[in-house]
């Protein structure tokens, strides 16, 4: 059975060391990791390792959170370069919202640009031709349906969730993830939505 540091496996797999540890951080498999050397830190230890045999894991797991089955499903709908910065437990949010482009008017030449976190919820940005009679309200309203839709789906498993109000990173989580919003501030557990929080959502417009 072959063994592979941890640094090394980042570089095979072409992403750097701090995000393959949260990688392996976010999907519970820290006891995985071998390390040689007693009483160190999984966040800062040069000398763990992992079997080499689950790069082949963590490649899949990669292309889930790269979207990139998604990007082939809905190529149509989504620009050449489209940025999608949402975890993976948003992937059936992301396809409702490909599947609604496709039921648009044509001419309306509707294409999904970017999905990203703020705040715990989910925001994004069309292109389309804002001078179609309807367009821009239709759009307006799937920009709204999906943010409200995020903030009760885990971003990391697609399970129910909630937002978790943090001091840190605010995200929306299910209690399996919760720590990774961790400490969170008075008022997590009782507010739903951070434009209740002496906010308004007109500050974030369709991005």
């Amino acid at each position: 059975m072959g063994f592979i540091n941890i640094a090394d496996a980042a570089n095979r797999l072409g992403v750097s060391l701090p995000y393959f540890r949260e990688l392996i951080d976010r999907m519970d498999r820290v006891p995985t990791v071998l390390d040689p050397t007693d009483g160190t830190d999984f966040w800062t230890s040069t000398t763990g390792m992992i079997q080499e045999r689950d790069l082949k894991t963590y490649e899949n797991l990669l292309r889930q959170r790269r979207f990139v089955r998604l990007r082939e499903v809905y190529a149509d709908v989504l620009v050449e370069a489209v940025v999608l910065t949402i975890r993976p437990g948003w992937k059936s949010l992301l396809e409702r919202v490909c599947e609604r482009i496709r039921w648009m008017p044509a001419e309306w030449s509707v294409k999904l640009v970017k999905a990203r976190e703020v705040n715990g919820f989910m925001v994004m940005r069309f292109d389309y031709d804002r001078d179609c009679a309807g367009s821009f309200n239709e759009i307006n309203r799937l920009w709204e349906e999906m943010r409200l839709s995020s903030l009760s789906v885990c971003e990391e498993c697609g399970n129910n969730g909630r937002f978790r109000y943090s001091p840190s990173r605010s995200l929306t989580l299910c209690d399996k993830h919760a720590r990774l919003a961790e400490p969170v501030l008075p008022g997590d557990g009782v507010m739903a939505d951070p434009a209740s929080d002496g906010g308004s959502i007109s500050e974030l417009p369709p991005d």
